[in-house]
């Protein structure tokens, strides 16, 4: 099916996912197993993709609704518009979803199972970055409303400089800043961030205009207020979280740590920083920040992630961190230096 168009793509999505892009890869999975070893029952089929059978039955009737299988008394077949579809589809999804075989060597190096490399022969890093990270949110969203929580930071603030409207086909996308105001720059604070990233889309934005760090006396109280409630009970709604991994002595010093606490840090021998956890070569989180906003313990109940993270200084924050992240529902967007340093210790 070569030469087929956008909107070809898209119906050929729709026909498989008819209501959201978010479990393209499942379904296209059963498809493409049914394809493979036709006619074949919901228990083998279950066993053969490892997932359960009430869940099976539940994507296939859907399948069958959308006329791309049919069932038998043998077992489970794919249709000529199925097998349409299927064929359009594999390219489609090894161009978006699918990993080189570099990708998949830095994803065993790091225990983690979805990896996309940037490559710095790219004349502009950050446009690149951004656009990769738009095109996996493509997939990840539903084609209707959804919330996306950002982070603050340099690498997310390039990212957002470079975020376009095309993002928002047949989506309705509201912005939320996922933690309070850090240290530094108002620029690359996660409010600036996740409104530059509205205005570039024409995506809606709730801003979060509290402190991050704060003390245990003033914490508690911040989330009786209205208005900070409400983004937080968004941001914990998302259903895709942007975010960065810090090295551990320089988010100390950006989120102006006490002496006495970032002497203890180091102590610890921490190497890395995310939402306010600073932890060690092994993942251990050895010094946590009360704060406004996401926990890392919250990355659990968020659908989707893109863990946005450059430059070969941040390797070992990296590698400590692929030990916490949620692997079944993280991407890793690096840069190329990142990758070379995590797989050989050196950059190319």
């Amino acid at each position: 099916m070569k030469g087929i168009g956008i909107m070809d793509c898209m119906t050929l999505m729709q026909l498989l996912v008819p209501e959201s892009n978010q479990l393209l890869k499942i379904r296209f999975q059963i498809l493409r197993a049914i394809q493979q070893t036709q006619p074949i029952g919901r228990r083998g089929l279950a066993k053969q993709l490892e997932i359960s059978e009430r869940i099976l039955r539940s994507e296939t009737d859907i399948l069958k609704e959308q006329g791309l299988i049919t069932y038998s008394v043998k077992g489970m077949l794919v249709t000529d518009l199925g097998k349409e579809t299927y064929l359009g589809l594999t390219t489609i999804i090894q161009q978006c979803i699918e990993m080189t075989t570099f990708e998949k060597e830095v994803s065993k190096k790091l225990g983690i199972r979805f990896c996309k490399v940037v490559y710095e022969s790219n004349p502009n890093k950050g446009m690149q970055i951004s656009h990769q990270v738009q095109e996996l949110m493509k997939w990840m969203l539903p084609v209707d409303q959804s919330i996306v929580t950002v982070t603050g930071g340099r690498t997310m603030a390039t990212v957002a400089e470079y975020f376009s409207k095309e993002i928002l086909q047949q989506r309705e996308i509201s912005f939320v800043p996922a933690r309070g105001g850090v240290g530094g720059s108002t620029l690359i604070q996660a409010n600036s961030v996740s409104e530059k990233m509205a205005t570039k889309t024409g995506g809606e934005h709730f801003s979060l205009y509290v402190p991050e760090h704060v003390s245990k006396e003033t914490y508690l109280p911040l989330l009786q207020e209205p208005l900070v409630s409400q983004t937080l009970t968004m941001m914990k709604q998302a259903n895709c979280l942007l975010y960065s991994v810090g090295n551990a002595s320089v988010m100390a010093e950006r989120r102006g740590l006490l002496p006495q606490e970032s002497q203890f840090i180091a102590n610890q021998r921490a190497v890395g920083e995310a939402f306010g956890c600073f932890f060690d070569a092994k993942g251990k989180v050895v010094f946590k920040l009360p704060r406004v906003g996401l926990h890392l313990s919250d990355l659990e109940s968020i659908p989707h992630s893109i863990a946005i993270v450059e430059g070969a200084q941040k390797a070992e924050a990296l590698k400590a961190y692929a030990k916490l992240a949620p692997i079944d529902r993280t991407w890793f967007v690096i840069d190329e230096s990142l990758a070379n340093m995590v797989l050989n210790g050196v950059t190319r």
